[in-house]
């Protein structure tokens, strides 16, 4: 399967490029510094902003799935997730990509109960940007026609012992490896079970 993965630079997007490839997968890391990816058989590096929607249409041509990693650039931010995410869903529904995978947060929407009380400060105080811009990023992809799947990550961490995965709507939320989330993700390109659903998922 191709497969383009935005956000491909940050810590979670890396994970997933490593894992598409080992599945097999051809990948495509977009981002704005791709080239400190290095080059490796059947990666494709495409430099370019979510911000540009010319540029995220382009990139999308020729794909069968989307991974969007996407992450706020700083605590003021409420916008880049949404508007990111909105030019990555227009471009796969113009070039008819049926796949599309889509990273958020533990605690949006109804998973609000399971997370901990920390994680609820957080995301009232010092987070609530961030929050509001995953709350939004969501209606987003829930408003497309594609074969969506919204995963909400716990806490994340590169710590962690345990690369397990559990995903459910209804057990309580701590942490999860990034290189756990990645795989998972990438688990979804041709798993149906959560289609245009959003599962929450923890270590």
């Amino acid at each position: 399967m191709r497969v383009i993965i935005f956000g491909a630079t940050g810590k979670t997007g890396q994970h997933a490029v490593r894992r598409a490839l080992k599945d097999g997968h051809e990948a495509t890391a977009f981002g704005r510094s791709v080239e400190r990816l290095g080059a490796e058989d059947r990666l494709t590096l495409a430099r370019g902003d979510v911000f540009d929607a010319e540029v995220v249409a382009d990139a999308v041509v020729g794909h069968d799935a989307v991974i969007v990693c996407l992450g706020s650039t700083n605590l003021k931010d409420r916008t880049t997730l949404t508007r990111g995410t909105q030019h990555i869903v227009d471009a796969a529904d113009r070039h008819g990509v049926g796949r599309l995978v889509v990273v958020s947060a533990a605690g949006v929407g109804e998973s609000w109960a399971q997370i901990p009380i920390i994680s609820k400060l957080m995301f009232k105080t010092m987070l609530r940007n961030v929050f509001a811009d995953h709350q939004s990023q969501e209606e987003v992809v829930r408003r497309n026609n594609a074969d969506w799947t919204i995963v909400r990550a716990a806490v994340l961490s590169d710590k962690l012992e345990s690369r397990s995965v559990t995903a459910s709507n209804a057990g309580r939320t701590k942490r999860i490896h990034r290189a756990a989330l990645a795989g998972f993700l990438i688990d979804q390109l041709d798993d149906s079970t959560y289609s245009r659903q959003a599962i929450t998922v923890t270590s």
